[in-house]
């Protein structure tokens, strides 16, 4: 894969990753953050869905891959410093967060009396295991 000159221009960690954070294009609210190589934001670019590097496979992640919730790009932007991506999607299936949530974002730090405890505020809209035993379902037939 050819490097160009837009690529160039993003600040990689050392680890090759940029930060990519995905967001409701008509509401602004925050889906998600995933982690981006090279090669993830070319295919993301060049494909108009979201594909992601993940950390712990060591490999691409095509959004939606096991959960049939893909992303579709509709803006791809780049932070002033170069070291943050935001993709701006249309949420296939309403449903970004593997718990079955509109965003991984759901917990909120409220202090309760003294103390400081993080509140669950966001929904599950679908059970998990019905998500992904669905999913796998079709792809083993």
């Amino acid at each position: 894969m050819a490097v160009t000159e837009w690529l160039n221009q993003v600040k990689w960690d050392e680890n090759g990753l940029i930060p990519a954070i995905a967001q409701d294009h008509k509401t602004g609210k925050v889906l998600m953050m995933a982690w981006m190589n090279q090669e993830a934001l070319t295919l993301t670019a060049e494909q108009g869905h979201a594909v992601y590097w993940s950390r712990s496979r060591q490999k691409l992640w095509h959004k939606g891959e096991s959960s049939g919730h893909q992303q579709q790009i509709k803006a791809i932007r780049l932070d002033c410093d170069g070291d943050v991506i935001i993709l701006q999607v249309e949420q296939i299936g309403n449903i970004a967060c593997h718990t079955g949530r509109e965003s991984c974002f759901f917990r909120k730090l409220t202090k309760q009396g003294d103390q400081w405890a993080w509140q669950t505020i966001d929904p599950v809209l679908k059970d998990p295991e019905a998500i992904y035993k669905s999913t796998t379902k079709k792809n083993n037939k």
